[in-house]
């Protein structure tokens, strides 16, 4: 069966945040006219644009080479506990997650968290945001009690601290929806997904295809526990909204047609996991690239 399941990161969120207060002292940015420090703001800017141009195009060494060079400038410029150091640690830490380096996404991760919560306290969301980076280093290693303790942390602030971007949350509670059946909790897995779908409900309506995406990662969850006719329940909702937003030959509907043919297979019902098999052929078919 094929679990469409992939843990979503918070990958080189770049935030720009305006000059509040002075991180350092003598505060270098407080030498600086307007002029000059809106100039020097747009280098740090444009060197972060470029960090994920190349990250983009799968250039992760010369991203790691950009990353560096941002977070040295941003220290000479802003100061070592500014809160663009902060942004530069956390792209850095990302990058070296990225490039498996967990140490060194670990180092940074929680030095740009002792920034933020030094500036801007430990309920601030974009400190969960760090937050959650920080706990994604902890999955990749594999030290789920570490993980989980971290995301639920960062849950807990944007949840008492909501904002009008909710892509943070949503990228956060399936962190730990994912992480949950990791660690085979099941009932705490399903009332993630859950809590999903009812953030995606309210922004796009339950014939979006994102929120058909929670529907299938639900229904997966379900196969695992054995849970065969609310699996088939929900793949089969699944499907009608990947219908009707793609078309029914559209080659992404073969995930959906495949997860409720192991379904039919696990409960007996063979006849109709054959039908199933034949459409999924068809639309194969259909969309083989000709000669």
């Amino acid at each position: 069966m094929k679990l469409q399941i992939k843990i979503i990161f918070l990958i080189l969120t770049i935030i720009l945040f305006s000059f509040t207060g002075c991180a350092k002292k003598p505060c270098i940015q407080c030498g600086m006219n307007s002029e000059q420090l809106k100039e020097q703001e747009l280098t740090w800017q444009n060197l972060n644009y470029k960090i994920i141009e190349f990250y983009q195009k799968g250039n992760l060494k010369e991203a790691l080479k950009l990353g560096k060079e941002s977070l040295k400038f941003a220290k000479k410029t802003f100061g070592d506990d500014s809160l663009k150091v902060a942004t530069s640690l956390n792209n850095l830490g990302e990058l070296y997650r990225l490039d498996k380096k967990y140490s060194d996404a670990e180092w940074h991760y929680k030095k740009a968290l002792e920034i933020r919560e030094k500036l801007l306290g430990k309920e601030h969301p974009d400190t969960a945001l760090t937050l959650n980076n920080l706990a994604s280093v902890y999955f990749s290693e594999n030290r789920l009690n570490d993980a989980q303790a971290t995301y639920e942390t960062a849950l807990n602030i944007l949840e008492k601290n909501p904002t009008q971007d909710s892509s943070s949350l949503i990228a956060l509670v399936g962190n730990l929806a994912v992480l949950y059946k990791n660690e085979k909790k099941f009932s705490n897995a399903e009332a993630s997904y859950k809590k999903l779908l009812a953030i995606r409900e309210k922004i796009t309506g339950k014939t979006d295809l994102n929120y058909a995406k929670i529907l299938n990662d639900l229904g997966t969850l379900y196969f695992l526990e054995g849970k065969y006719k609310e699996a088939e329940l929900v793949f089969q909702n699944t499907l009608t909204i990947l219908e009707s937003k793609l078309g029914k030959n559209h080659p992404d509907i073969s995930v959906v047609l495949e997860n409720i043919t192991e379904v039919y297979k696990k409960t007996g019902a063979n006849d109709k996991a054959k039908v199933f098999e034949e459409r999924i052929k068809g639309i194969r078919t259909t969309n083989q690239a000709p000669g």
